[in-house]
């Protein structure tokens, strides 16, 4: 599971929802609450909560009441009933609708914590059984994919190489047909990594300015979309003019910022404007260079931000939905991090890219 773990609290006492607060909050968890049963069901960021916490009475409703529209509502929230009145006829209408706990007040808060621990726990292992089959059923398809695509790529080497002898002579041709192995190769490559996007990464690390790397990646895309309006800014200074050294796998990293150049192109309907700001920062004992990488697109929704580098998410139609997994996998293999920002003052999508400096 990615992001904080948000669980809604729906309780009409004061001192009883303030408890569940803090407990919950204490122990690291994002907590909403409501006090009635109307409060409860206007809000529309369902898919966001791990857990429902219900009490068994409410001032406008009971539980029996709620619990088929919460069912529907939020499918994926394993849901807890609090009530100070045990009943076993009660206690039966909340099994049927697969009510997952069933706490009574006063609230003992290890009793609560061990209720929610158990929930996050079976969703965590859920979660890996299916990123395992669709990681399986993915390298199944990878593997006959890599193997019929290594004919066709063997085929357009030959052909590539009668061209070039063609072309002897013809400098600004040959310089195209250059570029057009190193995409080739590059591709190739791509189909290796998807094939074993579970298998550990292995990393051919060399100093560079990383400034230089991004310049590259943007130059590749713009090339890639040349009907396209694209401006990319990439800004940044450093005492004395020193460059912002990191030691990076450069093909890895520039396939981190083309996953994140090219999810802007397709978000943003007419002219593409992208910022990234670098900086360093210093983090406990080591150098960190900062990326604040903002685009003008219509942003992430709250649940984006929370999802969207977890495998196979995506809001794209014909998105397989690894991009952006694959893209902060590299980042950590790094040692860095990569997180989707709430923008401050602007609609567009907004990440933060850390990298130890080199």
């Amino acid at each position: 599971m990615s992001g904080t773990i948000r669980i809604l609290a729906i309780e009409d006492d004061a001192d009883t929802q303030a408890n569940l607060r803090d407990i919950l909050e204490l122990d690291g968890y994002e907590v909403d609450v409501a006090s009635r049963v109307s409060e409860a069901l206007n809000r529309s960021d369902w898919s966001e909560y791990t857990a429902i916490l219900l009490d068994r009475r409410l001032p406008d409703g009971t539980a029996e009441e709620l619990l088929p529209r919460l069912v529907n509502l939020a499918p994926g929230a394993a849901v807890v009933v609090v009530t100070g009145h045990a009943d076993f006829e009660g206690t039966i209408a909340a099994l049927r609708f697969g009510v997952t706990d069933y706490l009574l007040k006063p609230i003992d808060p290890e009793a609560l914590l061990a209720s929610v621990q158990r929930i996050v726990r079976v969703r965590q292992s859920e979660e890996r059984a299916q990123q395992a089959e669709r990681l399986a059923a993915v390298g199944e398809m990878m593997t006959v994919l890599a193997h019929e695509s290594r004919n066709a790529f063997q085929l357009a080497g030959v052909s590539l190489d009668m061209l070039e002898w063609n072309l002897e002579g013809q400098d600004e041709e040959l310089k195209l047909l250059q570029r057009v192995r190193k995409y080739q190769a590059k591709v190739s490559r791509l189909f290796e990594d998807v094939q074993g996007y579970a298998a550990p990464m292995h990393l051919d690390r060399r100093t560079v300015d990383i400034t230089v790397v991004l310049q590259d990646s943007a130059d590749q895309v713009r090339m890639l979309h040349p009907s396209r309006s694209i401006r990319i800014d990439i800004t940044g200074s450093t005492p004395n003019a020193e460059p912002f050294g990191v030691s990076v796998d450069v093909f890895r990293i520039e396939q981190v910022f083309r996953n994140l150049f090219e999810n802007s192109v397709a978000a943003c309907s007419e002219s593409v404007e992208i910022g990234i700001a670098c900086a360093r920062a210093d983090s406990d004992d080591e150098n960190i260079i900062e990326m604040r990488y903002r685009d003008n697109g219509p942003g992430l929704s709250a649940d984006c931000r929370r999802r969207i580098f977890e495998p196979f998410f995506t809001t794209k139609p014909k998105g397989t939905g690894l991009g952006m997994a694959i893209t902060r996998r590299i980042i950590e293999a790094h040692g860095g991090s990569i997180s989707a920002a709430t923008p401050d003052g602007h609609s567009g999508a907004e990440f933060l890219i850390k990298l130890p400096a080199g």
